[in-house]
């Protein structure tokens, strides 16, 4: 099942215990779970990007590319074993500050567990998998901009197509122009959207009044984590999701991966 985590529930008692004891907390997170969220991310990457790091010259864009989305799983991953680690941490005790009772505590861990690493590791995945194939797209988008230098946004429409991608569908402007560097789909979760490469010959450039008009339109809805182009970036993602808000005093924590490793090879 895309998006299920190889994490056993003896694992997860495991996890909780080791968090009633102390042996696990913000500071001292747990290399299996971590490990366990990139490896599922992974795939994710390497099914949309069309292989691993193996299958790519080492001098070639698409290796570098793939070399800087593989290390931001990984720090992703970092991040999100941090947040719910400090959130199961922080839900030891009551709002007077004292120690909950085990079965108590035990669920609500559970309900975290579950939250972060089935129904966000879900949409996380198809992010994934979807901005992978954005980017290496993006690759293929720069060796061809000298025959084919524009490029047109593609909604799917139908009963649901989003408020985001309605408005930019039939968005024709150059490869190089600022536009894609936020609009590049993915633009939310879930996203069908792709672009056409196109002639200049094909293209029908859209006049900047349109262009404004649809743009405002669709910042009524993006959320800012999807105002991206991985293909350009090097990221899936970016550096300000809410995972990386990290409490006041540990930011130093984010720097290094919260302590966590990233191994050369996979």
């Amino acid at each position: 099942m895309p998006g299920k985590l190889n994490f056993s529930k003896e694992a997860i008692e495991a996890l909780i215990a080791d968090i009633v004891d102390g042996s696990i907390d913000k500071d001292n997170l747990p290399e299996p779970l971590y490990f366990a969220i990139v490896e599922r991310l992974k795939k994710a990457l390497y099914e949309g990007f069309g292989g691993s790091l193996s299958d790519f010259k080492i001098d070639t864009r698409d290796y570098e590319l793939l070399a800087e989305l593989r290390e931001n799983i990984y720090m992703f991953s970092a991040a999100k074993t941090y947040q719910q680690v400090r959130e199961m941490t922080d839900a030891l005790t009551d709002d007077e500050g004292k120690i909950k009772p085990f079965v108590a505590f035990r669920n609500e861990a559970l309900e975290i567990f579950n939250t972060y690493n089935v129904n966000y590791l879900r949409a996380e995945y198809n992010t994934t998998l979807g901005q992978a194939q954005s980017a290496v797209q993006w690759v293929s988008i720069e060796k061809q901009k000298s025959v084919l230098p524009y490029l047109r946004y593609s909604a799917i429409e139908d009963e649901n197509t989003s408020e985001i991608c309605a408005p930019l569908d039939g968005i024709t402007l150059p490869v190089d122009d600022p536009f894609w560097d936020d609009y590049m789909p993915l633009n939310h979760f879930n996203c069908r959207c792709t672009v056409q490469q196109l002639s200049e010959s094909d293209a029908d450039v859209t006049k900047n009044s349109k262009l404004e008009e649809a743009t405002n339109k669709a910042d009524e809805n993006i959320k800012d984590v999807f105002k991206m182009n991985p293909g350009k970036d090097g990221y899936i993602f970016k550096k300000d999701h809410p995972y990386f808000e990290v409490a006041k005093g540990d930011k130093g924590l984010a720097k290094r991966n919260f302590d966590l490793p990233i191994p050369d090879e996979d």
